[in-house]
């Protein structure tokens, strides 16, 4: 059986790990998953130790630091000792490192790419460079919508015919269980109010502050609508000073990092994603899941999503816009409700973890230059409740 191995830099709570864990607990049939990371912390490591993988630690301090090299030298000796046939790398420094590595080990190696080229927090040009770099040297890339493959070939000179799609799968059993839970810590909604979940980390990308003067203005026209926002970041302290300059602090609440997000979708009336630039976004999946009606930017993978009326798109850093269409939906249940049912249908026909296990199957088979076995003939690794 072919041996798979995963690469993360860590298990922090963020959507790259959260596709990853999903990945591991449906892994591709007929391969086996073995898992190494930089530092064995963070949210997620207790999930994916309950499926059995325990991840082998390879610390190095940076790409460019000297121990860079020697984390180089370690992976690809544990791919050789580990007989890998296939590397996966699931964020920026692991795309870079395994790459050197696995052509080392004369493995086969696929990189995820999950944007359309953004800058994170700590993250300049030349990060993007070598991000680049390793995509136009992957034996294959993983891009997890139509628009980061665009970006991956017209911006980054990748080869169209090694820039596969992917969408992300969600459990929608597993889901649907946690939303049924009560939240791990009170939220704060008030009954006959309009509540609106905003999911995602506090970073300039996701465009909290546009949030924040959409929320001012609609505080002149109705009282109902109320923001919730879970996630954590560096653009806390000056949300808090604008929401205290607005006098807006009741009508935009900030939660802070939440584990208990379907829950909260649960007991919210809408999404809105304000982000300048996403991949496929994994708020508005599971809000989708949750049946809610989706205001987001036209950015990235979000057309992709909300498409044939499942939502509705607005620019990037347009507070009135954004705050024309919550009020819209806040006004108008019944559409809202039709919203709400297309975004769940969809999920269910083409957001699968069965869709996503058998893409990754192909993608796997494909990197191998080898053709895939029947159905019947590939022995599942893991169970898919893990």
């Amino acid at each position: 059986m072919p041996k798979v191995l995963h690469l993360l830099s860590r298990f922090d709570f963020g959507g790259t790990e959260r596709q990853l864990v999903e990945r591991l607990r449906r892994h591709p049939r007929g391969f086996e998953p073995l898992l190494a990371c930089n530092s064995a912390t963070g949210a997620f490591l207790e999930p994916i130790r309950a499926l059995g993988l325990d991840p082998v630690v390879i610390p190095w301090r940076g790409i460019v630091h000297p121990t860079g090299a020697l984390g180089v030298a370690r992976l690809a000796a544990l791919m050789v000792s580990r007989q890998v046939d296939l590397v996966h790398a699931n964020d920026y420094a692991m795309s870079v490192l395994g790459l050197l590595a696995a052509r080392l080990a004369r493995a086969r190696f696929i990189t995820n790419r999950v944007d359309c080229g953004h800058l994170r927090p700590g993250f300049g040009v030349a990060h993007r460079k070598l991000e680049a770099f390793a995509a136009r040297n992957s034996d294959l890339v993983c891009a997890n919508a139509d628009a980061v493959r665009k970006v991956c070939i017209e911006e980054e000179g990748c080869d169209p015919e090694r820039v596969a799609v992917v969408r992300n799968g969600i459990d929608l059993s597993r889901f649907d269980s946690l939303a049924q839970q009560e939240p791990a810590a009170p939220i704060g909604m008030r009954p006959g109010d309009f509540n609106v979940a905003v999911v995602g980390n506090l970073w300039p990308v996701k465009g909290h502050t546009t949030l924040v003067e959409a929320a001012a203005l609609l505080a002149e026209r109705t009282p109902r609508i109320r923001f919730f926002c879970a996630g954590e970041g560096v653009m806390r302290p000056a949300l808090e000073k604008r929401l205290r300059q607005l006098g807006i602090e009741d009508r935009v609440v900030l939660l802070g990092h939440r584990s208990d997000v379907p829950a909260i979708l649960a007991r919210s009336n809408a999404l809105a994603l304000c982000s300048s630039n996403e991949g496929l976004s994994n708020a508005i999946m599971e809000a989708m899941a949750a049946r809610l009606p989706v205001v987001a930017t036209r950015v990235g993978g979000n057309p992709e999503l909300l498409e044939g009326g499942r939502g509705l798109l607005v620019p990037y850093g347009d507070p009135r816009a954004l705050a024309q269409a919550l009020l819209r939906i806040s006004t108008a249940p019944d559409e809202a409700r039709t919203m709400g049912r297309k975004g769940r249908a969809f999920v269910e026909a083409d957001l699968s973890l069965e869709r996503m296990q058998t893409a990754h199957e192909r993608l796997y088979w494909r990197a191998l230059d080898r053709p895939a076995p029947p159905a019947a003939e590939r022995p599942d690794r893991l169970a898919a409740n893990g």
